[in-house]
């Protein structure tokens, strides 16, 4: 990846719905060769995909959560089956697995405390691999990641 690639990751995450002709005047490339290398950015797994950036509150998910999990055990079936189930719940904005005193950490949205309380009973204790659980209730979110990702320079 060359300094024209990470100023076109640069200019992608700060408006992923620009142009490519806006983009390629951006970067100083005609337009062909701007498209080939976004192209190529992507099929490269380096640019996942475009989004939207949603404020959890305004759709109704204004109760944010840390969860904390230790499993039971740390057999790759038992990780496995926690990361799958992770992956699925609507609920979990993301989620990571750790070193340190916890297995994974996660971040949660639900409307309300019930409809937490059900996340729990229903969709977390229902997995049977959890030891150990803590949540962190958000009070308010600081600073929630978005674009751009701080490239270096070449």
């Amino acid at each position: 990846m060359d300094r024209i690639d990470r100023n076109i990751l640069r200019v992608l995450m700060q408006d992923g719905q620009t142009t490519n002709a806006k983009l390629a005047k951006t970067i100083g490339l005609s337009e062909s060769a701007t498209l080939e290398r976004v192209r190529r950015l992507e099929q490269s797994g380096v640019i996942r995909g475009y989004t939207a950036l949603v404020e959890p509150e305004r759709v109704d998910r204004g109760l944010e959560i840390l969860m904390t999990f230790s499993l039971k055990n740390q057999g790759a079936d038992e990780v496995r089956r926690f990361i799958d189930a992770m992956q699925s719940m609507v609920e979990v904005l993301s989620c990571a697995q750790t070193l340190g005193r916890f297995d994974f950490v996660a971040h949660v949205a639900v409307r309300d405390v019930a409809a937490l309380q059900h996340f729990i009973d229903e969709k977390i204790l229902s997995l049977g691999s959890i030891n150990h659980m803590e949540s962190l209730t958000i009070l308010k979110m600081v600073k929630r990641w978005q674009p751009p990702l701080p490239l270096d320079e070449e």
